[in-house]
């Protein structure tokens, strides 16, 4: 049974990306780790693991294999060397469990490409943290699942981390997104190529979250989504913004924003004229089918690739691989996360300024990416995406981490309690793996209809927003704009980092749609507070840092 929602749940429930400053759920427990059915990775440094630039270290993988438990005190079977390693991720840095980036070294600190847990040799690599996902399997279960779609997606093996002595708990040992004959099979393409068909591939992009020039890319063209909106950030991937050369970055922009006008165009679907040409609609059908199922709230938006082989060998734009699920399957309350209904590429959050490019909605109604779609769906629904086969998949990534689940949440203590972005609380890891499973039927059902019946108009956007307060940091009053869609009430409550209600500052109808609350902040000390808008159709929440002078 999930708790009832209270104010501190609406709190984390209504969370947008730039509010998790103070989130941890409850102290950290003690635990140690003496042997377990899964791989043990210990990794050393002789200083603290930072956000960037890696730091040297050791790492030891045990992994006896055959059904053999692994010690800590086992010698190291999967490996016993050289590392970098930073901490990785956006979001996920502010939660206590870490995520890492890590590359295998030899003894002079140069790349040194090995197998790890049965996984092609490789140097680049993610230990992933799953946090926020209390059943901890939501990225294994999507990559997974493609792989058994027939695309590329991360390998994936599950195994218990020791950083410098501490247990860290289950994570989820991935191969970063690369160039590589087993990971994305695509050309190299060196710094000297930089005309013809050397010119032309491979290159992996992304649409992420960075504005501006926090990383090497460009904004597209092309206006924003909606008005006074953000444009659409691009990103290089590989080759890298410091390895890419000036004539390689203006072919992979150009070739990017010819299929972004192609799309744009009023005969966009023209089977010789528009986008068709210019992509792989199969890939694209996939990486829909995959957002769509798993209700993937970044999965248009944000760590988003696309790929292009050379000419001579494929030209044409590939959608993928897919990243980054643990938000997905009904683990956000924002972003239309938690509703099985409606397709996620119309989701309009215009209040987080992170827009989905308008193409895939638009690709997906065209008569040619229907179809595809539909006898894809038709596909798949009769193999890996049938309900049984979903359940079973699941029941079978969570028994892999049975007996480790109940080490990591000793260690962590989220279970039963509401943490950034959590749509559901289960009182019991248990009712959080039924949870998942009963969504993703739910999600698959209802896509079975919807496709039946075609695409339709766009889907609904959220029923209540906040603007961000100003000024933030505040010193005296701030104001905050509230704006719906409906006649609902609107109720907003000012809480502290804890979740505790310090005032309610608003409640009512919002006349017209729009109205500009004043929020008081005398007697408030210095730190960082939670505004709350809430109604019977949504919440919504926003941070308000709160200085004394």
């Amino acid at each position: 049974m999930a708790h009832r929602v209270s104010v501190r749940e609406r709190l984390w429930r209504g969370l947008g990306v730039l509010a998790v400053s103070a989130l941890i759920a409850g102290p950290l427990a003690g635990q140690t780790l003496t042997s377990s059915n899964l791989p043990i990775v210990l990794i050393e440094t002789d200083e603290p693991i930072p956000d960037e630039p890696k730091v040297p270290g050791r790492m030891r993988v045990i992994d006896n294999g055959g059904g053999r438990r692994n010690a800590v005190t086992d010698p190291p079977t999967g490996y016993d060397g050289h590392i970098g390693i930073e901490v990785r991720g956006a979001t996920s840095q502010l939660f206590p469990k870490k995520q890492y980036a890590l590359e295998t070294r030899d003894a002079d600190g140069e790349n040194r490409n090995v197998p790890l847990l049965g996984m092609p040799s490789e140097n680049d690599w993610i230990l992933h943290a799953p946090y926020t996902d209390k059943t901890l399997v939501r990225n294994a279960v999507a990559y997974r699942l493609v792989r058994r779609m027939g695309r590329y997606a991360s390998r994936t093996r599950f195994c218990e981390v020791i950083v410098n002595g501490e247990y860290q708990g289950v994570y989820l040992l991935l191969e970063k997104i690369k160039r590589d004959g087993d990971r994305v099979d695509i050309a190299t393409l060196n710094p000297d190529e930089t005309s013809g068909d050397d010119l032309t591939g491979g290159y992996i992009v992304k649409v992420d979250k960075a504005a501006g020039g926090e990383v090497g890319g460009w904004d597209s063209p092309l206006p924003p989504p909606y008005p006074f909106g953000r444009r659409v950030r691009w990103e290089y991937h590989e080759p890298s913004p410091e390895e890419i050369a000036p004539e390689q970055a203006a072919y992979i922009e150009r070739t990017i924003t010819a299929f972004e006008q192609a799309v744009a165009t009023e005969n966009y679907d023209d089977p010789a004229r528009g986008f068709l040409p210019l992509v792989d609609l199969g890939s694209f059908v996939d990486v829909v089918i995959l957002n769509e199922v798993t209700k993937n709230i970044d999965g248009y938006r944000a760590s988003t690739y696309l790929h292009k082989d050379k000419d001579s060998v494929d030209g044409r734009l590939k959608a993928g691989p897919v990243w980054d699920f643990n938000l997905a399957l009904g683990n956000a309350s924002f972003g239309g996360g938690a509703d099985h209904r409606g397709f996620q590429f119309d989701w309009d959050d215009r209040a987080d300024g992170i827009p989905i490019p308008f193409w895939w909605a638009r690709m997906a109604r065209s008569e040619p990416f229907q179809a595809a779609m539909k006898t894809r769906w038709t596909e798949l629904r009769a193999g890996p995406l049938a309900p049984d086969s979903l359940d079973a998949l699941v029941d079978e990534t969570v028994g892999e981490i049975a007996e480790a689940s109940a080490r990591n949440f000793e260690r962590w203590p989220t279970v039963g309690k509401p943490v950034w972005g959590n749509a559901y609380v289960g009182e019991t890891y248990a009712e959080d793996v039924r949870y998942l499973k009963a969504f993703t039927r739910r999600r698959a059902a209802w896509m079975d209809g919807a496709l039946a019946r075609g695409l339709g108009a766009p889907g609904p956007g959220p029923a209540v927003v906040l603007s961000r307060p100003w000024p933030s940091p505040a010193s005296g009053d701030a104001q905050v704009t509230l704006t719906t869609g409906s006649a609902d009430r609107i109720r907003l409550d000012l809480v502290d980092a804890q979740g505790r209600l310090v005032r309610t500052v608003f409640e009512g109808p919002v006349d017209g749609g729009t109205r500009t609350v004043t929020v008081q902040t005398a007697g408030l000390a210095t730190g960082t507070y939670f505004l709350v808008a809430s109604g019977a159709l949504g919440t919504f929440s926003r941070p308000l840092v709160v200085v004394r002078r």
